[in-house]
């Protein structure tokens, strides 16, 4: 009855089963015939058959961030539209979402076009050899199986023998107990017990062992085939063109790819000629970091400095319209209103490029507010840079002579842009403000015909390293200052040898004698720059400071100086050092001014923080004329801990 019902049971499930089959294939069969007729043209267009083309790389500029990939098909002259496939380009390329757009053609020849699509490459499956060694697998797993199988039956025995065991030891005391014990029975049945186990224990042994084996033998060709596997390839994209070429001739693709990148770092070496010019080798190479997931075989490399949206429009300057408001109102207020920026009011126009109006609109916004900060506050002197004054060089690119190699997974491959040779005078800054020593200074010029990203440079002096810097951006025909590292043997300190103070009218008159001290250790004369500093008034008229070109001296005539420093307080004398001059014989510098402030007040620094950082700011980018500020003093101050306490020798 049970196995009836079970019987039963089965049947009705195959029955559900087979229904439920057959309303799927029919809801199937009416989504197919109720397809429209264009579905059907695009199935047919995909099924087109393409012939793959090969392709190269032929050249590769790599931007900050990512990279443009140009390359090549050569295509045979044919009088028929032919539909082609380009395989290979990488998962990192650019605007997958877009992917019609992700690829651009060009060609010096007479091709044309008609169609472009870029779409995930189907690799071709070869299942035959697949199917074999799934079947070989299968069997061995069988084998396992049925090894195990063997195994739990003679468990299964050996259960069997125990039970009989138990049964006739009850058996036994059952009749030990009313005296009919039969001897015989027993011990027959103890030695068929006895051999029965020898005999499932050696077949136990066999069947573990086989199961053992089988087990050896599924590992091994596991290992085997996993060590035979082809590696699995990384997704990759393949470009679908149709084009027309009836001549033939060579077809350009353009596309952008990621996880690309470049640090521009330079490499300088100064050789000092005590009876010729300075000499300096200028190298600069590009740290290239690549792992796009394509290789590059005699590609002709690039380096740009810009963007890949980088605006070829220059800004546009909006009236300032402005009116007058309540006194009270403070300054920061004054900023607080150009400091809301929203978008456009109405909707603009369709040739407009959002980001280009964008940039406008808040380049001159910025700007406005600080025109109108300038009116209202109280400083009379004021210099400010454009927004973009720190921002690097952002159109120039540089070309790498020859054909090189660049693989895939490469990290920080040094690649040789170009490589000079230059003069120029080596001569030292000696700041008795700031530190005790001297530091080798020279002043190059860009030989090189463009214009000069900044970047970090390793400096090398005679052979020696000396530190490292960083070099501005600088313009083609501009000079940049390269530190050269501290000279141990000049040193200076400053002093003040007396304050003079009077009484005039209501103002109180502060006069300041100082003595520079400048001591030379080498055997030959040394050129130095020698700068000091007086203070300038934020506020016209509330401090006063006089100064004569008697009390000063003669002051650089260097052009650069005179209208970049000079009015901001800084005070720099060209001079020669003679030589051994140090202890008692050390050169010295005098010079004085005065200062002249309402004798109820002292003097103060206001905002000695922000000013300082902003007169930095301006002075490091060269007065925002991209002509190469002061270029870092190289490893140098790492001297000025010890600078103090040679003081006294001096």
């Amino acid at each position: 009855m049970r196995s009836n019902r079970q019987h039963l049971a089965k049947r009705n499930q195959f029955v559900f089963f087979r229904r439920v089959v057959i309303i799927a294939l029919c809801s199937l069969a009416a989504d197919l015939i109720a397809l429209p007729a264009g579905d059907g043209r695009v199935m047919a267009q995909e099924s087109i058959a393409s012939t793959d083309v090969e392709s190269t790389i032929s050249s590769v500029t790599v931007f900050r961030q990512q990279a443009n990939i140009v390359r090549q098909v050569k295509l045979a002259a044919s009088q028929d539209t032919e539909h082609i496939r380009v395989t290979g380009l990488p998962e990192t390329l650019r605007n997958q979402t877009l992917r019609n757009q992700s690829v651009r053609w060009e060609s010096d020849a007479d091709i044309t076009v008609r169609s472009i699509r870029v779409s995930p490459h189907e690799a071709k499956i070869e299942t035959g050899d697949q199917t074999a060694l799934d079947q070989q697998l299968e069997r061995l797993n069988v084998e396992v199986q049925d090894a195990s199988n063997e195994v739990a039956v003679i468990e299964q025995d050996l259960e069997t023998i125990e039970r009989l065991v138990d049964f006739s030891a009850g058996k036994a005391k059952q009749d030990l107990v009313h005296s009919k014990l039969e001897v015989d029975a027993v011990a027959g049945v103890a030695d068929f017990v006895m051999q029965r186990r020898r005999s499932l224990a050696k077949e136990m042994h066999t069947a573990r062992r086989n199961l053992q084996i089988k087990q050896r033998d599924v590992d091994e060709f596991m290992n085997q085939r996993n060590r035979d596997a082809k590696p699995v390839a990384a997704p990759t994209f393949d470009v679908l063109l149709t084009v027309d070429a009836p001549t033939g001739g060579i077809l350009r693709l353009t596309y952008w790819v990621d996880q690309v990148s470049w640090e521009p770092n330079y490499t300088i070496r100064a050789t000092s000629e005590p009876d010729a010019a300075d000499h300096f080798v200028v190298q600069l190479d590009g740290k290239l970091t690549q792992n796009s997931g394509e290789d590059w075989k005699n590609v002709e490399l690039s380096f740009c400095t810009g963007a890949p949206d980088l605006q070829a429009n220059g800004p546009l300057l909006a009236p300032l319209r402005v009116s007058v408001g309540d006194g009270s109102a403070s300054t920061a207020d004054a900023m607080t209103e150009f400091g809301h920026i929203t978008g456009p009011g109405q909707a603009l126009p369709t040739w407009e490029d959002p980001a280009s109006w964008q940039r406008n609109f808040v380049l001159n916004t910025t700007a406005a507010g600080r025109q109108v900060h300038e009116i209202n506050r109280q400083q009379s002197v004021q210099r400010e840079l454009a927004e973009d004054a720190n921002n690097n060089l952002t159109d120039e690119t540089y070309r790498v002579s020859g054909l090189i190699d660049v693989t895939d997974k490469t990290t920080d491959k040094a690649v040789t842009i170009f490589r000079t040779e230059v003069t120029s005078p080596i001569y030292r800054v000696v700041t008795p403000l700031l530190s005790s020593f001297a530091y080798r200074e020279a002043a190059l010029s860009n030989p090189f015909g463009q214009n000069l990203v900044g970047g970090d440079a390793t400096v090398f002096m005679d052979g020696r390293f000396v530190g490292r810097t960083s070099l501005p951006p600088t313009a083609a025909g501009g000079e940049f200052a390269v530190g050269l590292g501290a000279d141990r043997q000049v040193r200076t300190r400053r002093e003040l040898m007396t304050r003079t103070t009077s009484i005039k009218g209501g103002n109180r008159l502060s006069k300041l004698d100082y003595r520079l001290v400048i001591s030379n250790y080498h055997a030959k004369e040394v050129n130095i720059r020698l700068y000091d500093r007086i203070p300038i008034s934020s506020d016209a008229g509330t401090v006063n400071v006089v100064t004569d070109s008697n009390s000063l001296g003669t002051l650089s005539d260097d052009a650069k100086y005179q209208r970049m420093q000079r009015p901001t307080g800084i005070l720099r004398w060209d001079l020669a050092i003679p030589a051994k001059r140090f202890g008692g014989d050390a050169y010295d510098h005098h010079y004085s001014y005065t200062v002249e402030v309402d004798r109820t007040r002292s003097v103060v620094s206001n905002d000695v923080e922000q000013q300082m950082q902003n007169d930095l700011r301006f002075n490091s980018s060269g007065g925002g004329g991209m002509g190469g500020g002061m270029g870092g003093f190289g490893g140098g101050m790492g001297g000025f801990g010890g600078g103090m306490g040679g003081g006294g020798s001096m």
